[in-house]
């Protein structure tokens, strides 16, 4: 009896090792509760010389979480195809997370005030640039630009030298929420008394624009800091956001990593730091403290230290109506003259 059961086995592995071989272990089915679970360690296709035991060890094996996975390798293009893809993201994604950060920061500065616009440079911008080096400067030399003019200009001029991306050479301005005054008088008559209390302290000063009526793009009025060898360059502004709650002064410098003017952020920055304390000091003036812009054409084309003041919101009434106070205005220019007095250690 041993023997017939003995005959039975043998011929019962015969035939699976023929059905394997001849169908291939796709059309093998084992009617067991396990059958998905063996089917899964069997291979696609049996070698005919393999033996009984690695025919027994390949039946009775264990699926593990290597064998449940499907490993594809990757050539080396597709590698580096994804490399640069996810490069491309990374790279998107920041100048995503920077175009949100301007559009929060600068609100007032570019869009409700209308000033120069904060959009980001694109990268085709960035890859033209030119950085150029810092001029020569005086520290008793001090230019002033009043911000805007009575008539916007829309024609376009690069954001700074060697870009390809342009801006509008003049943007037309803000307006006073309360008073109605345009933003070209309020920088004017700041603008003003600023000159006459650095005159009166020594310094030389260089006036980009003394009337209302001009026509002078941004770059043009970076030229003529340069030109001046100014060791201190101030634009005046007013700012303005979407809610009329919104207050306080801040001053916009370039970063060290800027496409156009590197060799000068470092000292813009402080100039930016120190005018801002000054104003905000003589003022009471909520500071709000410096801000990095690379995309402003006057600070781009610079190349002496230059700082954007944001006096104040002409879009909250009480902040517009305190900056059109002369008394008011003598204390911007006294704080704004304090800062530059800090800034060359005097």
């Amino acid at each position: 009896m041993k023997k017939v059961l003995k005959l039975v086995f043998c011929m019962a592995v015969l035939t699976v090792f023929f059905a394997v071989n001849a169908f291939g272990a796709e059309f093998f089915v084992i009617p067991s509760a396990g059958a998905e679970t063996v089917l899964r360690e069997i291979p696609t296709t049996f070698v005919y010389n393999a033996d009984w035991q690695s025919l027994l060890e390949t039946l009775s094996g264990s699926v593990t979480a290597a064998d449940a996975v499907e490993t594809v390798p990757e050539t080396a293009g597709e590698t580096a195809t994804e490399a640069a893809a996810e490069t491309a993201e990374a790279a998107g994604n920041e100048a995503g997370a920077l175009e949100a950060a301007a559009a929060g920061e600068e609100a007032g500065a570019a869009d409700a005030a209308a000033g120069e616009t904060t959009e980001n440079t694109e990268g085709a911008a960035v890859e033209a640039a030119v950085d150029v080096a810092p001029v020569a400067t005086n520290n008793r030399v001090v230019c002033i630009d009043a911000g805007h003019q009575s008539k916007g200009n829309s024609a376009k001029e690069p954001i700074g030298p060697g870009a390809s991306e342009t801006k509008a050479k003049v943007a037309g301005g803000a307006t006073g929420a309360a008073t109605g005054v345009p933003e070209y008088q309020l920088t004017l008559d700041v603008a003003l008394k600023l000159q006459s209390e650095l005159q009166a302290r020594g310094y030389t000063v260089i006036m980009c624009r003394t009337t209302n009526d001009v026509n002078i793009s941004n770059a043009e009025r970076a030229e003529i800091a340069n030109s001046a060898g100014a060791g201190a360059f101030l634009r005046l502004h007013g700012n303005g956001a979407g809610s009329s709650g919104v207050s306080g002064a801040e001053t916009l410098a370039p970063s060290t990593s800027n496409p156009y003017c590197s060799g000068i952020a470092a000292q813009s920055q402080a100039l930016s730091k120190a005018v801002l304390n000054g104003l905000c000091a003589a003022t009471g003036a909520n500071n709000r403290g410096v801000k990095i812009a690379d995309n402003m054409s006057g600070i781009n084309w610079s190349r002496v230290p230059v700082t954007i003041v944001e006096m104040g919101y002409m879009s909250n009434p009480t902040e517009d109506t305190l900056m059109q106070d002369p008394s008011y205005q003598a204390k911007l220019a006294k704080g704004m003259a304090d800062g530059v007095d800090a800034f060359f250690g005097l």
